[in-house]
């Protein structure tokens, strides 16, 4: 009889194991979903920036606030 509860107790055990790596893994695999995702836009991203002029200027302008030589900025207080 103890034999029998030592292997149930070791099934038992190696079960809530395997469950354990089951749910981590689905956490991973969402994650790698995601992740491919976000690159896939962000390699759309880059081929906008690197062919699209207009696109580029625009990213220039706005993200890091350059102007065109001769151009003036006018800011205004809110």
């Amino acid at each position: 009889m103890g034999f029998v509860s030592l292997l149930i107790y070791l099934f038992a055990q190696e079960i809530s194991h395997v469950y354990a790596l089951h749910t981590e893994n689905e956490k991973i695999k969402i994650e790698a979903k995601e992740l491919i995702t976000k690159n896939n836009e962000l390699k759309k991203k880059i081929e906008s920036v690197t062919g699209d002029m207009k696109y580029r200027e625009k990213i220039i302008r706005e993200d890091l606030g350059m102007i065109k030589q001769g151009e003036k900025v006018y800011r205004f207080q809110e």
